[in-house]
C-alpha cells in the first residue's frame, strides 16, 4: 500500500475500523472481511469501500466516504512512469530487484503491525446499539462511549476479569428480551467502573448498568428511569414472572449513577421487570451518585450483595418487587446517603397489585451515626409490604425504621409486612433514640407509633451491642463481622428451605459472627477515587 506517510497511516487505521464495524454490525451479503487482503488487493479494497459507501449503517457509510477519498489519493500518489528496457541485463536486474522486493515487503509488514497493534490489543470503544451476540474479553478494556443498548434477542457475554469503563453520560442497557451473561469469579471479578484514571474517579462519572425484563410490575406501560420516556428501548414489564434478564455475579459497579432530571436517575444497578430466572449474586455497588441498587417490580432474587457509600439510598424498590434476598450488607458513609432501604409500592396507587413484598433474611445495615447527614435504616411507604428477618441495624444518625402512610401500616395487620429476629443498636443522634416522634404535619402515618409497635415485638431487640470491630464503618476497609460471642448469635428465626436459601445461616446479619473468612473476601474493593 505504499510508504508510512500520515495519509497512509490514516488509511490503514480507517480500514481497520471499517473491518471492526462490519464485524459488529454484520452484512449478510458480505461475509468475513480479510484485513490482509483489504490492505494488499486494490480491487478487493475498492469493492469493500464501495459497499461501505452504500451501507444502511451511518457510521459505516461515513467511513466508506472518507476511505474512498483516501484510497483514490493513495492510488494517484503511487502511480509511476513505466521503466524503459535499458540498463543492466535481465540476469543482473533479477539480483537487484529481489532484495528490493523483500525489503519493501518487510517494511510494509512492520508498518502494518505498528499501526494495527493498538487496535488489536488496546481498549475497545463501544457506542450505539449491539445487534448481534458479542463477547467482551478480559484481555482488553471495554469503553462505553455513550448509552449502549443490547437489543432484544441479543446476548452479551462478559468474561471473568473483564473491565468495562464508562465515560461521561454513558451506560449499559440490557433491553427487554436481551440477555447479559456476566459471570465473574472470586479471583477474577468483572468490574464496571469510571473511565477516569484511578485517583480522579468520583460518583456519577458514568450512568451505570440497567437490566430490563418482562416480569410483572404494577404500572402499565412502565418506562425505566434515566431513559427518554418515548424510547421503546426503555420499556419493561410483562407477564413472565420466571423470565430472565441474564446472569450477573462476582461483579463490581463503581462510581456510577447520574440524574437525568429531577426524580429521574440512573443508579449503580437498575433492575426493571426482571424475573426469578435472573441471577444476581456476589455483587458490589460502590460510591454510586444515586441509589446503589433500585428494583422496579419483577421477581428477581438477590444474594450476597454489598452496597457501600451510595449517594442516596442503598437499596430502593418500587412497583411490585416480590423477590427474595439473603446476605445483604449496606454500609453508609459519613458524608453522603439517605436511607439504607427506601421502599415503595406505587406512588399513585398504594394498593396496586402485585404489591411490593420482598422476603429478606440475613441483612446488615450499618452507618457511622453521621454528624452531618440524617441517615435512616429503613423508610417504608406507598403501600409496600415486606418480610424482614434476621437483621442487624447499627449506627444510624436519624432513626431505625419509619412507616410513612396508612396503606403501609395496614400491611402489618394483613401479614404482608412483618419483622422477626431484628437487633437494633446505637441509633439516633446520641445512639439512644430509635424512632422519631411524629406530631402535627410530621404525622404521615395516621398516628402510628413506631416506638410502641417495635418495642412490643418479642423478636425485636434494642441496645445490645452486636460487637462489630471499628472497621464496620471504615469506608476503605470495612469489616462487618460480629465478634464470636456477639448477641447476633441469638434470636434468629429459621431460614426457609429451598434451593435459593442457605438454611445454615442461623444468626442475625449478613456475616456469621466470629468468621475468619467471609463471602466478601477477595472480590470486593473500596476505593475512594
Amino acid at each position: 500500500m505504499g510508504d508510512g506517510t500520515p495519509a497512509r497511516a490514516r488509511l490503514v487505521e480507517l480500514l481497520w475500523q471499517l473491518k471492526q464495524n462490519y464485524d459488529r454490525a454484520g452484512d449478510t451479503g458480505l461475509g468475513f472481511i480479510h484485513f490482509n487482503t483489504l490492505l494488499n488487493d486494490a480491487r478487493y479494497r475498492a469493492e469493500i469501500i464501495e459497499r461501505a459507501r452504500h451501507s444502511p449503517h451511518n457510521h459505516i457509510r461515513h467511513l466508506g466516504e472518507e476511505l474512498a477519498r483516501l484510497d483514490h489519493a493513495d492510488a494517484a500518489n503511487n502511480t509511476r512512469p513505466q521503466a524503459t528496457a535499458t540498463g543492466p541485463s535481465r540476469f543482473a536486474y533479477r539480483w537487484l530487484v529481489w532484495p528490493l522486493v523483500i525489503g519493501t515487503v518487510s517494511l510494509c509488514l512492520l508498518l502494518f503491525w505498528w499501526l494495527a497493534l493498538p487496535y488489536l490489543q488496546g481498549d475497545r470503544v463501544v457506542t450505539g446499539v449491539i445487534e448481534q451476540d458479542q463477547t467482551w474479553t478480559a484481555d482488553r478494556d471495554w469503553v462505553l462511549g455513550d448509552v449502549v443498548y443490547v437489543l432484544p434477542g441479543v446476548r452479551l457475554t462478559i468474561e471473568p476479569g473483564a473491565r468495562i469503563l464508562g465515560r461521561v453520560d454513558s451506560a449499559l442497557v440490557i433491553t427487554r428480551g436481551a440477555r447479559l451473561h456476566a459471570a465473574g469469579r472470586e479471583d477474577a471479578p468483572i468490574v464496571f467502573t469510571s473511565s477516569q484514571p484511578e485517583g480522579k474517579r468520583a460518583a456519577g462519572d458514568w450512568g451505570g448498568l440497567v437490566l430490563l425484563g418482562a416480569a410483572p410490575v404494577n404500572e402499565p406501560d412502565a418506562q425505566i428511569e434515566g431513559i427518554d420516556a418515548g424510547d421503546p428501548l426503555g420499556a419493561y414489564g410483562g407477564q413472565n414472572p420466571q423470565g430472565s434478564c441474564g446472569v450477573l455475579e462476582y461483579a463490581r459497579i463503581e462510581f456510577a449513577g447520574f440524574e437525568v432530571y429531577a426524580n429521574n436517575e440512573l443508579n449503580g444497578l437498575t433492575l426493571g421487570g426482571c424475573g426469578s430466572g435472573t441471577i444476581v449474586r456476589h455483587l458490589q455497588v460502590h460510591r454510586s451518585l444515586d441509589d446503589g441498587v433500585e428494583v422496579f417490580g419483577g421477581n428477581v432474587d438477590l444474594r450476597h450483595i454489598v452496597i457501600t457509600g451510595a449517594g442516596d439510598d442503598g437499596l430502593d424498590w418500587d412497583l411490585g418487587w416480590r423477590g427474595r434476598v439473603q446476605f445483604l450488607v449496606v454500609q453508609q458513609h459519613e458524608d453522603t446517603g439517605d436511607n439504607a432501604f427506601e421502599a415503595d409500592n406505587n406512588g399513585a396507587h398504594h394498593q396496586a397489585l402485585p404489591r411490593s413484598e420482598p422476603i429478606m433474611y440475613n441483612v446488615t445495615l450499618v452507618s457511622p451515626r453521621s454528624s452531618t447527614r440524617h441517615h435512616r435504616a429503613m423508610t417504608l411507604r406507598e403501600g409496600t409490604g415486606g418480610h424482614f428477618h434476621n437483621l442487624l441495624i447499627s449506627g444510624f444518625s436519624g432513626e431505625a425504621i419509619d412507616l410513612r402512610d396508612g396503606a403501609t401500616v395496614a400491611n402489618l395487620d394483613t401479614g404482608a409486612l412483618d419483622f422477626q429476629g431484628v437487633l437494633m443498636h446505637g441509633i439516633g443522634p446520641r445512639g439512644l433514640s430509635y424512632f422519631e416522634a411524629e406530631q402535627g404535619d410530621a404525622d404521615d402515618d395516621g398516628g402510628f407509633d413506631e416506638d410502641t409497635f417495635f418495642r412490643g415485638l418479642s423478636s425485636v431487640r434494642f441496645d445490645e451491642d452486636p460487637r462489630f470491630n471499628q472497621d464496620a464503618i471504615n469506608p476503605y476497609h470495612p469489616n462487618v463481622t460480629p465478634a464470636l460471642r456477639s448477641p447476633a448469635t441469638r434470636g434468629a428465626v429459621p431460614v426457609p428451605q429451598g434451593e435459593f436459601w442457605d438454611e445454615a445461616a442461623n444468626y442475625l446479619g449478613a456475616v456469621r459472627p466470629g468468621a475468619s473468612a467471609t463471602w466478601l473476601d477477595r472480590w470486593t474493593a473500596f476505593p475512594a477515587r
